[in-house]
């Protein structure tokens, strides 16, 4: 057990809409700073000091004025992910005034690596405290919010007071633990099923800062990932058609079309290869499908057009890193994308398989 209850007197609530703290409240990753807050928020992104990630925020910014005898009774946060989880552990430890151990730097890296989706550093899916996180909040099911929190607190302290790196947990005589690896074992069966029937190939990238192409397997999937377990299983399968995971992503939800989660595709940063040549493609395939019309009179700002005269929903850049491309959202009232996922298939072909 903890050696203190951070949660004692409080209640915490899922809410991903909450955006404004009343009295005694705390948005975990939620809300927004410049709004009239009563309460307190936790947000990196709206903070004027830019941070990797939540835990890094909360662990760089100073609340000596919060009041501790009544603060934060009621908690809202958006999941149970290793950022909320950290970062909340930090500041109710903060705020109650204990110390934080030596050690909690290596966790707040983690942290970011994390949130920057580096599963290359952050684990094989059994020994990754990220996965194994998610894993102990699913298996929980329908818990209330709080006794789930609560289990997180247990499992990320029991972590830390040992010194287990987050990276490569092994195997613990702890309930925590064994909840969560029996739900990884779960989810790895569901993942195998996944894969064997969707499409996969041997794929050849570019690199930004080389001419030659990176061999690497891609894998097409034609459902929502619901889990960012599944992508680490994904970028770790040793099964794969290169042995060392899948470096490319492509992933099409019918279901979504008009959001821009409607098709995905996305390729491992570690492996330091882009997709500006389907970038350009893609923007060149709807143009010519669009025959003119498509609506260019608010341009959607993006470093791929400098002069601000693109589209007014165009393909995602990734801020002009390619290592992300996601298709255009709803634009006048009509779907942005007219490029067809069996289109986007055959031109990631055309561009990196070899032979083609």
């Amino acid at each position: 057990m903890m050696k203190v209850d951070l949660l004692r007197h409080r209640v915490v609530y899922i809410n991903p809409n909450k955006q404004i703290s009343r009295k005694d409240e705390l948005l975990v990753g939620l809300g927004n700073m410049a709004l009239q807050n009563e309460g307190v928020v936790l947000q990196h992104k709206t903070a004027a000091k830019k941070y990797d990630s939540l835990s890094a925020y909360v662990f760089g910014t100073s609340f000596v004025k919060i009041n501790t005898a009544g603060c934060c009774t009621k908690i809202y946060i958006e999941d149970f992910s290793v950022d909320t989880v950290i970062a909340l552990w930090i500041f109710l430890t903060k705020v109650l005034h204990h110390e934080l151990p030596d050690n909690i730097t290596t966790w707040i890296n983690y942290a970011n690596q994390w949130e920057q989706g580096n599963t290359s550093s952050t684990g094989k899916p059994f020994t990754s405290y990220g996965c194994l996180q998610n894993a102990l909040a699913h298996s929980m099911g329908k818990k209330s919010p709080k006794e789930i929190m609560l289990a997180s607190f247990i499992f990320l302290e029991y972590l830390v007071n040992n010194e287990i790196a987050p990276a490569s947990i092994p195997a613990l005589d702890l309930d925590e633990y064994a909840m969560a690896n029996k739900t990884l074992e779960e989810i790895y069966k569901k993942y195998r099923i996944l894969v064997n029937k969707s499409e996969v190939e041997k794929l050849c990238i570019p690199s930004p800062e080389e001419e030659n192409c990176v061999e690497v397997s891609a894998v097409f999937i034609e459902e929502p990932i619901v889990s960012s377990i599944i992508k680490v299983f994904l970028r770790h399968d040793e099964k794969s058609p290169t042995k060392d995971g899948y470096a490319l992503m492509a992933v099409y939800n019918e279901k979504a079309k008009g959001t821009g989660n409607d098709i995905v595709i996305s390729v491992d940063p570690s492996k330091h290869i882009y997709l500006k040549s389907l970038w350009n493609a893609l923007e060149k395939e709807e143009n010519r499908l669009w025959n003119g019309k498509r609506p260019k009179d608010m341009p959607r700002p993006l470093i791929s057009y400098p002069d601000n005269n693109g589209p007014n929903e165009p393909w995602w850049d990734d801020m002009g890193k390619y290592t992300l491309i996601a298709a255009p959202k709803m634009v006048g009232g009509e779907y942005g994308r007219r490029v067809s996922w069996k289109r986007v298939k055959e031109l990631v072909k055309e561009l990196y398989v070899k032979g083609m």
